[in-house]
This record gives structure tokens, sequence and C-alpha cells, in this order.
């Protein structure tokens, strides 16, 4: 079990930990049975809970059936980040999926010294045009401004969506994807070619 191994390193060894692989077994399955049906709401509670006490800013979005569908966050920090830094935000909606089938994206950009800065971040039951509108329209009222250019990955939802928000925007693919993709679309022989 993994968090039976990482805790003996933390500790200095086995004879150290105080517990049996067992008991981490039984301890996981507790939790799991603690937090079942309920997860979503204290992921809710713990961002109230970090409002009051710092300035932060989250939303959320439920279903017909109260599950959680939509939601996105942001504290201080990054808001701060993205005042210096936010002319030109990235988002990548190929980031991955968690077990709730939620995908999780990072809204990042660059800083001074070339080095990835967080600005926000989001996790999405449906990556359709309306999910994105809802989520741009948040990021925007939570940091106060626009920023002038957004890099992305090729998603076509995303791309309407930011016409409809952010119509002035400039906006550009993300250049993974394009290389990614470029030996599919011209061909291995012209990839190759080192004069074009």
């Amino acid at each position: 079990m993994k968090s039976y191994k990482l805790f003996k390193e933390s500790v200095g060894g086995y004879s150290n930990i105080g517990a049996t692989a067992v008991d981490f077994k039984n301890f996981k399955r507790d939790l799991k049975a603690y937090i079942e049906g309920v997860d979503a709401q204290m992921l809710i509670d713990k961002l109230f809970r970090k409002a009051e006490v710092c300035s932060s800013f989250f939303y959320y979005d439920v279903d017909e059936s109260d599950k959680l569908t939509r939601i996105f966050w942001t504290d201080s920090i990054c808001r701060q980040n993205y005042s210096y830094f936010g002319d030109v935000l990235s988002f990548d909606a190929t980031y991955g999926t968690n077990r709730y089938n939620l995908v999780f994206v990072p809204f990042t950009g660059a800083d001074n010294h070339q080095k990835c800065v967080t600005f926000a971040a989001r996790l999405l039951l449906k990556e359709d045009v309306d999910s994105y509108v809802w989520l741009l329209s948040r990021f925007i009222n939570a940091m106060g401004s626009e920023p002038t250019c957004v890099i992305m990955d090729q998603d076509p939802a995303m791309r309407i969506a930011i016409e409809k928000v952010i119509p002035h925007v400039k906006h550009r693919y993300c250049m993974w994807h394009i290389m990614n993709k470029l030996t599919t679309k011209v061909g291995p022989c012209l990839v190759r070619m080192l004069i074009f």
C-alpha cells in the first residue's frame, strides 16, 4: 500500500509507524465510507471556511439532483499573480479527469522568469459551451479584468465560449498541441524537412 510505504519513509522505518498495513487499509475503507455521498459538500464547506480566513473566490453549480457539476476557485495570491502576469492566460482542458469524471483545468500564465504561475482552477463535469461560458464569466468576475490573449488547446466548445464572453481577446493554439498533431496533418516527410 502506497500510503503505508510513504509513511514509513517519513517516520524512518516500519518500526516507527505504530500501525500495520492492515490498519492503513481499514482506515482507507472507513474514510471512503465516511465521505461517500458528502465528499463534494466537504469540498464546498472547506472553500467557505477558507473564504472566511482569506480573500478567496469560488463558485459552484449543481444539477437537478443536487450533484456538483462545476466548481471554480482562486485565492488572493492567484489573483495577485493575475494582476501582474495576466495579460496572457493559458488553460488546457486535456489536463486530466478525476474519478468523479470531473475535468481539472488550471488557469495559468508565465511570470517574468518564464516560470508557470497559477491564476485559478476548475472542475467541470461537461466540456460544453455552456460550461465554458459559465467558467469564463466567473473567472473575469473574480479577477476584475479580461486577459489580452488566451492560449488554449483546440477544443471547439472552448473557442466558441471565448468568442461569446471575451470576443475581442486574441486566442492562439498551444504550440505543444500543434506540434503533436503536425505529423498527422502534413505527413512525416514534411515534418522532417529543415527547409520548408
